[in-house]
């Protein structure tokens, strides 16, 4: 990811200078509850401990140390130091990805989606929540972050829909009526054929069953490639 000098002083402050977490529209598109929930660029956890309760595993991979180490402290949570260019995951192994407010700090975006889609299980779903750079008060932030050496690229919708696409998903994005953000969902194709399964209404339905996961699961550390089962 880029620049991380930020997130790495700020771990400690970072829940308590966010505040609230309003997932409301989150949950709209990413269909729970669900299987393993991989959070990239998760940070301190808090979208992951958010929603706990609606999936089996909650998995955190984060660039920022300093943002793992608080992550660690909350139970359940299995927080690992990791680039999104490069997961340590085996292929499909996550019914859901989630990268909420991140993708533009990352270097290799391209690279990033690749391994996102590539950890996803045929069926999962990939949500992406990004400011929409079209919005005089995003440029106005990409120029602040920038300015402290974040290199922070965003991608607009339509751009981030065509990625989507190129890699296999079926893609669409759901914009925030006057607001400042918008949410990219890719489902993955269920077989060989390249067919994906129908994309949940922006309510999240239909429901996904829980499967049997492991009741003990690995605890991770940075390095490596990780089966989680």
């Amino acid at each position: 990811m880029g620049s991380n000098w930020l997130f790495e002083w700020i771990g400690p402050l970072y829940d308590r200078v966010l505040g609230g977490l309003d997932l409301a529209p989150l949950r709209q598109h990413i269909d729970l509850p669900a299987g393993r929930l991989l959070d990239v660029g998760g940070g301190t956890g808090r979208v992951a401990r958010a929603l706990q309760g609606e999936v089996e595993m909650a998995v955190i991979v984060d660039v920022a140390w300093g943002m793992v180490r608080i992550a660690r402290r909350h139970p359940g949570l299995l927080p690992v130091q990791a680039v999104a260019e490069r997961l340590p995951f085996a292929d499909g192994t996550f019914d859901r990805v989630l990268i909420v407010d991140a993708l533009h700090h990352v270097i290799d975006a391209a690279r990033a989606l690749e391994e996102m889609a590539r950890v996803l299980r045929p069926g999962g779903l990939l949500v992406i929540e990004e400011p929409d750079i079209r919005r005089w008060p995003v440029k106005g932030i990409s120029l602040v972050e920038r300015a402290l050496g974040l290199r922070s690229r965003f991608l607009p919708p339509q751009a981030l829909q065509a990625r989507l696409a190129a890699l296999g998903l079926a893609a669409r994005i759901h914009e925030e009526p006057a607001g400042l953000r918008f949410w990219a969902i890719g489902r993955k194709p269920t077989d060989a054929s390249g067919v994906p399964a129908p994309l949940p209404s922006p309510k999240g339905q239909p429901r996904c069953p829980l499967r049997d996961s492991n009741p003990d699961p690995h605890r991770l550390e940075g390095g490596g490639s990780f089966p989680l089962s």
